[in-house]
């Protein structure tokens, strides 16, 4: 389905919604669309089977009434072709859309309808025209509304990891926190397939995919299963971004994180409650996580831990003895407690990480080979490119034997048939789920991109690769020849003619 061609020819949208401009299209599986629903405009129009539309019984150009229509206006997340449902994915989404439904909280945005159009299912929400709660990162907020986003975000998980069996939202970041017309802050995406903790197995994919920058440290195991704690984590690095406009790990989120007491950097000027919440949020063990409910109190409180109420003893004489109580208690109950930031210990030579994380590598425990990758990560933020040409041949197409080994052994699923059909010898070998597929991506473009004239092997190697890439699993030749050429530059720097004549066999190849 071709949903750009509804919104340029103003054909409506499941003979119902006009499509007005999109809200947000860079999210992982869906768009979501700002439309009116024509059923609520005030003027009397009539629809054909053409979804031609009239008004006062003359045609019309549809587009044209937006300026005049007194329509609702709605955001519909509409689900990308390759999440089209089978009949038992059907039946699912519609069980799982009676649960949603049934959610009823002032800081949960409920969607209000579903349907599937043309093999593609979508959702209607109320549309807000406060944006979400990427406004507050990019405007650093007050002390008192930063206490209400936790008490509002915080209130909004309660309800929902009390519900019966609980529901996980797995994606709370700051764009799936929308500001309602009250003011309220409102999760969304917050119900469908979430509560079955995204396996997907009946072919429809949604928030249980999530965001990595926001994933807690378990997220990354094995064996996994989705807890109320991975959400609290969540919560903190959306914190965390919301007063320093990063997050708290980098962009691979708790798969980074190191072991230890949360050790961060504020601003100055940051609330140190504040501070001692974000960092038990992002506690690596999610036993030491607060549960939302008592954040939110936390939040009404503007305060972290709660003190509890002091218990004042029976005075025994005089009104200096209770003024000299209560100075005690004052000092020693209320006063908060200072943050220590540590800072990080000297780093040691990138050598010697390297090392210790390819011995962790060769291990075949997912806990040794996600320790691995984390130091393998922090070398890659350094640029340090066999670092990250490691972790490209961990997630990457490879049939390499050690890269299928530690595919199996962190659980990443192999078998992929989304390729040209010249590739599909190829396709065993290629992750089943996009997000490895474009993470590998990412890596080796970082290679490539690095400048590290030490290693014009691995560059070479990485951009022959992004280019098969491109060539065979998004059909863009363009940047395919870009990266052939680039690899091509690099192996003639190395005087590596094997690898030279590879390239110019696969530059004539795409001609």
């Amino acid at each position: 389905m071709n949903i750009q061609q509804y919104y340029e020819s103003g054909e409506l949208f499941d003979g119902r919604y006009r499509l007005d401009r999109p809200l947000s299209t860079d999210g992982a599986t869906a768009d979501v669309w700002l439309a009116t629903d024509m059923n609520t405009v005030d003027t009397p129009i009539d629809i054909d089977d053409d979804d031609v539309v009239y008004i006062n019984g003359e045609r019309v150009d549809k587009k044209k009434t937006a300026d005049g229509d007194t329509g609702m206006q709605v955001a519909i997340k509409i689900y990308r072709p390759k999440n089209a449902l089978d009949i038992e994915g059907e039946q699912r989404f519609r069980d799982e859309f009676k649960i949603v439904y049934n959610c009823h909280h002032a800081n949960l945005l409920q969607p209000s309808h579903f349907s599937i159009f043309n093999d593609t299912p979508y959702l209607v929400l109320p549309f807000c025209r406060d944006g979400s709660a990427e406004r507050l990162v990019e405007k650093r907020p007050d002390n008192e509304t930063l206490w209400k986003f936790v008490s509002d975000v915080a209130s909004g998980l309660d309800y929902l990891h009390a519900c019966t069996p609980p529901i996980i939202h797995q994606d709370i970041k700051p764009g799936n926190v929308l500001i309602d017309q009250h003011h309220n802050f409102a999760i969304t995406d917050f119900g469908i397939s979430a509560k079955f903790g995204g396996s997907h197995a009946y072919g429809y994919d949604d928030t249980g995919a999530g965001t990595l920058a926001y994933m807690a440290p378990e997220r990354f195991a094995a064996d996994y299963v989705p807890e109320a704690p991975g959400d609290i984590w969540a919560l903190g690095a959306t914190l965390y971004e919301i007063l320093t406009q990063k997050v708290p790990f980098g962009e691979d989120g708790g798969m980074t994180q190191p072991d230890g007491p949360v050790t961060l950097q504020f601003p100055k000027d940051t609330d140190p409650s504040m501070q001692r919440l974000i960092c038990a949020c992002l506690a690596k063990d999610p036993a030491e996580r607060p549960t939302a409910a008592y954040l939110m109190e936390a939040g009404r409180q503007h305060q972290y831990p709660i003190k509890k109420p002091a218990v004042w003893p029976k005075v025994l004489g005089g009104l200096v003895v209770v003024a000299a109580i209560a100075a005690l208690v004052w000092a020693f109950v209320f006063r908060p407690e200072p943050v220590t930031i540590v800072e990080a210990p000297p780093a040691r030579p990138a050598a010697e990480v390297f090392a210790e994380a390819k011995a962790l590598l060769a291990l075949d425990q997912p806990d040794s080979l996600t320790r691995g990758l984390a130091l393998m990560d922090s070398l890659g933020a350094q640029k340090y490119v066999p670092a990250l040409w490691e972790m490209a041949l961990t997630y990457g197409w490879f049939a390499d034997e050690e890269s299928q080994r530690r595919k199996q052994v962190l659980g990443i699923e192999v078998g992929n048939n989304n390729v040209a059909e010249e590739a599909q010898p190829l396709a065993p070998y290629l992750p089943k789920l996009d997000d490895y597929n474009q993470k590998a991506m990412s890596l080796f473009s970082r290679i490539v991109e690095s400048g590290d004239t030490a290693n014009l092997d691995l560059q070479a190697k990485a951009a022959y690769t992004l280019a098969i890439y491109y060539v065979y699993y998004t059909r863009n030749m363009t940047l395919a020849k870009k990266q052939f050429l680039k690899g091509r530059e690099f192996a003639l720097k190395q005087n590596d003619t094997d690898m030279v004549e590879t390239i110019d066999v696969a530059l004539q190849q795409l001609k």
